[in-house]
């Protein structure tokens, strides 16, 4: 009776406070190895009570090695049961609207998901083209499923709901260029809209679109985590994403859009604007019809802030 009392009590009892500790057992630990380290972070009442229950319950070689977390508010009754079943392999995300290969990268990464890197590489790969595929959802994945099936889960999603809409107004390519643009450089709807018309504009007019979020990009293809401060150099470096050196749409897409930043890519608003600048202080987006009044604008939102 003393036995299943002490098994089946918590180490800390349950009306006081205590913090999740991860947990890992190592590929190979013996089961006494992992009763000492359970002692150690005092996740247990009656260590040798539970080293005894997993000899004579047959479950000191069924451990299973991984990362766990546990707190002292489980039973030891619990935890063996936790270790015998393994740790849960699966990882909920949700990818934010707008989110890079880079910054994709580093949240599932982070997650264990894939190696650190893995899906640059895979994006930066000849004929890869998944830039702007990469559906930005909510999503369950596996911890090792590895970067070539997070793409496919993710662009069989983007295909479902992304492709037809990207599809029905002319050129699919262009469209999620454009989308990808937008949802970097402008987060209101409306204001979105009338930036697609000016893009849309400039491209027709065979002016450079200068989108300050092209040259961002081009900073993490060559490794920079920091965007801004833009230098001189940045301007003027040589990348088919330069959108201030060379006219028409950059090579592809600088992130991967969501639903909204694609709807306002297929209705630009045409406007009298050729200019935009964001006000860093409001988020909001300052229109000009000429060079001279854009640059007044500059001068009042950018230099004298």
């Amino acid at each position: 009776m003393f036995f299943f009392y002490v098994f089946l009590r918590p180490a800390t009892a349950r009306d006081l406070p205590v913090s999740t500790e991860k947990f890992e057992i190592k590929k190979g630990e013996s089961f006494g190895g992992i009763v000492d380290a359970l002692e150690s972070s005092k996740l247990l009442r009656a260590p040798k009570v539970f080293k005894l229950y997993l000899v004579l319950s047959g479950s000191a070689t069924r451990l299973k090695p991984g990362e766990y977390e546990l707190d002292a508010h489980l039973s030891s009754f619990r935890i063996a049961q936790i270790l015998r079943t393994g740790p849960d392999n699966k990882v909920f995300i949700t990818i934010p609207e707008g989110s890079s290969v880079f910054e994709i990268d580093k949240l599932l990464s982070e997650k264990k998901v894939f190696g650190k890197g893995d899906l640059v590489r895979l994006a930066q790969s000849p004929k890869s083209q998944i830039e702007g595929k990469l559906f930005p959802d909510s999503y369950e994945f596996y911890i090792n499923s590895g970067a070539e099936e997070v793409v496919k889960k993710m662009t069989d999603n983007f295909n479902v709901k992304a492709a037809p809409l990207l599809g029905s107004k002319g050129n699919f390519n262009k469209n999620l260029i454009l989308a990808s643009l937008l949802e970097k450089e402008v987060p209101n709807f409306e204001e979105r809209r009338i930036v697609a018309g000016i893009l849309v504009k400039r491209v027709a007019l065979g002016i450079p679109l200068q989108v300050d979020s092209t040259l961002c990009y081009i900073k993490k293809l060559h490794g920079s985590g920091r965007c801004y401060p833009l230098t001189q150099n940045d301007f003027k470096k040589d990348s088919p994403y330069n959108t201030y050196l060379y006219p028409n749409w950059p090579s592809g897409a600088i992130s991967n859009p969501g639903i909204p930043a694609i709807r306002a890519a297929l209705s630009p608003e045409t406007t009298g604007y050729l200019y935009y600048l964001s006000d860093p202080a409001t988020g909001k987006t300052i229109f000009s019809d000429t060079l001279d009044s854009h640059n007044a604008n500059r001068v009042k939102y950018l230099i004298s802030s």
